[in-house]
């Protein structure tokens, strides 16, 4: 499973004054799946991975409410290979 960007998704949440508990709220109206604010601050933070249908729901938030960001660059490939 991929991991998030950990520099993209925080400066994006800092750009836009947002918390990790207002991402995860965005999320669980977005998605039938429900995000726990722990699991979504672990993936911020670059702590654990995220499954890949949880990062496609995150973009459509970051889309919607700002920048769009395409999922590779959300999970940032490069690290995510080593």
């Amino acid at each position: 499973m991929p991991k998030l960007n950990r520099e993209l998704i925080r400066g994006w949440l800092e750009d836009h004054n947002w918390t990790v508990a207002r991402l995860t709220a965005e999320c669980n109206l977005m998605s039938d799946d429900t995000f726990s604010e722990g699991t979504v601050r672990n993936a911020v933070n670059g702590i654990d991975p995220m499954r890949p249908g949880r990062i496609k729901v995150i973009c459509r938030v970051l889309a919607k409410y700002g920048d769009s960001v395409l999922h590779e660059r959300l999970t940032d490939a490069k690290k995510n290979a080593e």
